[in-house]
């Protein structure tokens, strides 16, 4: 039996003897390994402790073009993915030198959350085969009996579908921002020019009859110039990174913008702070705007929060017209066919992109009642300044 002495090394400043491998033992391991690589349609390629190739996939044939027969028992599968010689990942993990990481892989290559010891990483690889490929590639060490690293195997899988389809959404969705910003800025200018001839022409007349056409025509103009607004508020959900919405805060602000003449409230949520999409604040806002507009002479609104097993429930309650049982299933998936449907649907949907979901449980003959569940994580309380 052929044993290889590795030289000593000095862990915590102390000199620690080093196991021998048993090379014919680490020999069989590999070979063992390497038959059920050769047989698994994932591409793969399996190296031993001096970085010689001992399997070379069918399918990895296939993605890189380069024939088993021809780099088997060589150190050069770097030919398949690079244009000049440089490490691939198995190679870092037979170095035992991942705490180390060569620059080229620092920012992408990071431990992978199903296995440890495993190190994955996503790249280009622009002359890869037949052509450019994104590839995703995941690395693990061949340990003996011992603990010693005998060998790495390197997977990969190709995602330059899924790359191209994130780069034409990506330019999709640039496209459409700037044609929708565009068209919502001419819109709003044309609906500011109407409102100004409306008035106008309100100043001008004395007929009491055409001064009521003129009143109605500005009402809907104001009507539709606050749904372009909505949807130029709702295209910004996603667009900014999630934050800590002072849920206190917000609504007080809201309300001291609004054109109330009586509002009784009551906040009891004890500087609750919720983390998502900072249009959670623009969600508060169409809900307090929904209350006034469905509200009675004396709109009351009571918000409070209570931690339960799920996480948190945040209830939002007002005194307003009651939503019917038959509609309470679909209140947030209904046909947008008029404009209290737009609103519900944008407030399940920010909520939904930031991880939380809503429900209508109020009595009809009282009131509204939502209430949001906030997972655990996603919400905390500060001190009160």
């Amino acid at each position: 039996m052929t044993t290889t002495t590795e030289p000593r090394k000095s862990v915590g400043g102390k000199t620690v003897e080093p196991v021998s491998p048993d090379t014919d033992l680490s020999n069989d391991i590999l070979a063992n390994l390497g038959t059920i690589i050769k047989a698994s349609s994932t591409p793969q390629f399996l190296i031993d402790r001096n970085h010689r190739i001992i399997a070379w996939n069918r399918a990895l044939e296939e993605l890189t073009g380069i024939k088993e027969v021809d780099i088997v028992g060589t150190t050069q599968h770097w030919k398949a993915f690079y244009g000049v010689k440089q490490l691939c990942l198995a190679d870092i993990l037979v170095d035992e030198s991942s705490g180390d990481l060569p620059a080229g892989y620092k920012h992408k290559c990071v431990g992978s959350v199903r296995a440890d010891e495993t190190y994955e990483a996503t790249d280009i690889f622009p002359h890869l085969g037949y052509g450019e490929k994104w590839l995703h590639f995941t690395a693990v060490p061949i340990r003996d009996s011992n603990g010693t690293v005998i060998g790495s195997v390197e997977s990969l899988e190709d995602v330059t579908e899924q790359k191209l389809l994130e780069r034409a959404l990506k330019l999709s969705n640039k496209k459409l921002h700037l044609m929708n910003s565009v068209a919502w800025h001419e819109i709003e200018n044309k609906i500011t020019g109407v409102r100004g001839y409306v008035e106008l022409s309100k100043m001008m007349v004395k007929d009491e009859t055409a001064l009521k056409y003129f009143e109605a025509e500005e009402n809907i103009l104001k009507q539709v110039h606050e749904l372009l607004e909505y949807t130029m508020d709702y295209q910004k959900i996603g667009a900014l990174p999630l934050r800590w919405v002072n849920v206190r805060d917000t609504i007080r602000s809201i309300v001291s913008l609004m054109d109330i003449d009586s509002l009784c409230m009551d906040l009891d949520v004890d500087a609750l702070e919720l983390f998502g999409d900072p249009t959670l604040e623009i969600m508060f806002s169409f809900l307090v705007d929904n209350t006034l507009k469905n509200g009675k002479t004396a709109p009351e609104i009571r918000i409070s929060s209570a931690e339960i097993p799920e996480g948190l429930q945040l209830t939002y309650e007002n005194n307003s017209a009651g939503i019917p049982y038959s509609r309470k299933k679909n209140l947030f998936t209904e046909k947008i066919v008029k404009f209290d449907n737009f609103c519900m649907k944008f407030v399940h949907d920010i909520l939904e992109f930031s991880g939380m979901s809503i429900k209508e449980t109020g009595d009809p003959d009282k009131g509204i009642r939502f209430e949001i569940l906030v997972p655990k994580g996603m919400y905390r309380f500060t001190k009160n300044p």
